[in-house]
């Protein structure tokens, strides 16, 4: 690794964040931030076969795991966030239901 800089104190390699490919998911925030992320995603992508109920799935699930599993560390996201993230999930696939029954007899 070249140092651009003379003051080499500057370029402490603790201070270095890791890889993307060697990041880990280890709070619940984490984990709950994710969850809301899918959640949004399944209701702006409920017209896509499938993929609102799936991302929808996958944030109820994600958000339920971050709330009670005993693998993660830190305290439980605030109850406003974990709600948010089922909720856009719930939403998510009520709506990609609706439009794959609607969708689905016409395909």
């Amino acid at each position: 690794m070249t140092v651009t800089s003379p003051d080499f104190d500057a370029h402490d390699m603790d201070d270095v964040p890791p890889r993307w490919w060697n990041r880990h998911i280890r709070t619940r925030a984490q984990v709950t931030e994710i969850a809301v992320m899918f959640g949004a995603l399944s209701i702006v992508s409920f017209w896509a076969a499938g993929l609102g109920v799936v991302a929808g799935l996958i944030a109820i699930v994600s958000a339920l795991w971050a709330d009670r599993s005993p693998d993660l560390s830190g305290a439980r996201a605030e109850r406003s966030d974990t709600a948010l993230a089922i909720g856009t999930g719930a939403v998510g696939v009520l709506i990609g239901l609706g439009f794959l029954s609607m969708v689905l007899p016409h395909w």
